[in-house]
């Protein structure tokens, strides 16, 4: 898939542009670059890659760490507010035993090639399981999953979908509907959310990058990026403790309890998530204290989004270029990154905002 249009609203026009001006402003305060390089390209023949930058003390025993692309094409939002902080004055002094970490393209390949998953068609959060110990197919996905593979886009095929879709919802229930197609599964290569038979490049490149860059960390707040859900251009906040526990305390305490009241929500119920990045990454770090919260900033209404799912899943399947296949990819692409200027705007204030909210609680949980 190609790459968004250009935009002068803070978005780039493509991975490789991302990429460019992130390095630049990363540069330009002297930050420490490390990363791991992707064996693929992107469709110019450009080097992919999952890039970090380091501001601060070399040995920081506490970080604030803000990642963008783990859904790929969701890393063009990520990727204009980490820049958009940076040139702001990004993490400026920080005191000595603190530190801050940009995580830049977690998902580089789906990032370049303007979708959510990676090159095997691997929804990243959903990868982060003990792959010797995978769950048990779902019921429910195995019933909708032959619904949502459409021969064609058209009209009546997408409704055809629907009509599956809410007739499932209508005999098993809003929670078992969002389980069955969103909540990750493990059985159809070509279906939607399908979270692969082993850890991805990405889940692997993250755990050899996080010990040499994230080693010494003692306290660790993460923020990863993401847009879809919530009101549109705002904010949305999720954490996945359980209420009452120390992580949950941690994370209430940066971001207030009211972040994290549902409020704005799209969706009637969630669904019981498998293989989350922010789930797996006190594993990662072991010796680090972790509060990780995902943010998104809200799109479009669920119907909208689940159009863009299974738009994926159709697209990945097209070999010629045809006139539907251009009408299904501009769709996907305004369903997570809006074209629209005032939505842009929005994130971008918006995200300096919580990168600043972040580094500066860091730095008072430190004093």
């Amino acid at each position: 898939m190609s790459a968004p249009p250009q935009d002068v609203h803070g978005f780039a026009a493509s991975y490789a542009d991302a990429r460019r001006a992130w390095l630049q402003a990363v540069t330009a305060l002297g930050g420490r670059l490390d990363g791991q390089r992707h064996p693929a390209a992107d469709a110019q023949g450009q080097p992919l890659g999952l890039d970090t930058a380091h501001f601060g003390d070399p040995q920081a025993t506490s970080v604030f760490v803000v990642s963008c692309g783990t859904h790929g094409i969701e890393g063009y939002a990520g990727s204009a507010v980490q820049t958009a902080w940076l040139k702001a004055g990004g993490p400026g002094a920080l005191p000595p035993g603190t530190a801050v970490l940009l995580v830049h393209a977690i998902n580089p390949w789906g990032f370049a090639h303007g979708q959510r998953v990676t090159e095997n068609n691997v929804d990243l959060n959903r990868n982060f399981i003990d792959f010797a110990a995978m769950p048990a197919p779902h019921a429910g996905t195995a019933a909708l999953h032959p619904h949502l593979m459409l021969a064609e886009w058209t009209e009546p095929a997408i409704a055809r979908a629907f009509d599956a879709m809410d007739a499932f919802r209508a005999r098993e229930g809003e929670q078992a509907f969002s389980d069955a197609f969103n909540g990750g599964q493990y059985r159809h290569p070509e279906g939607l959310f399908y979270g692969g038979q082993g850890p991805e490049w990405a889940n692997l490149a993250l755990r050899q990058l996080l010990p040499r860059v994230l080693g010494a960390a003692r306290r660790c707040m993460w923020v990863d990026l993401h847009t879809g859900i919530g009101p549109y251009g705002l904010p949305f906040f999720f954490n996945f403790d359980a209420p009452g526990t120390p992580a949950r305390q941690r994370a209430c305490a940066v971001w207030g309890e009211a972040s994290f009241n549902g409020h704005g929500a799209t969706h009637k119920a969630f669904a019981i998530y498998q293989g989350l990045l922010i789930d797996a990454l006190p594993a990662m770090l072991p010796g680090c204290e972790m509060s990780a919260v995902v943010i998104e900033f809200g799109t479009h209404e669920r119907r909208r989004m689940q159009r863009a799912h299974l738009a994926l899943a159709w697209m990945r399947r097209q070999r010629a270029e045809t006139e539907a296949l251009q009408r299904a990819r501009t769709e996907y692409q305004e369903a997570f990154i809006p074209s629209d200027p005032a939505w842009r705007e929005s994130v971008l204030r918006e995200g300096v905002r919580l990168c600043q909210r972040g580094r500066d609680a860091l730095i008072a949980t430190d004093a």
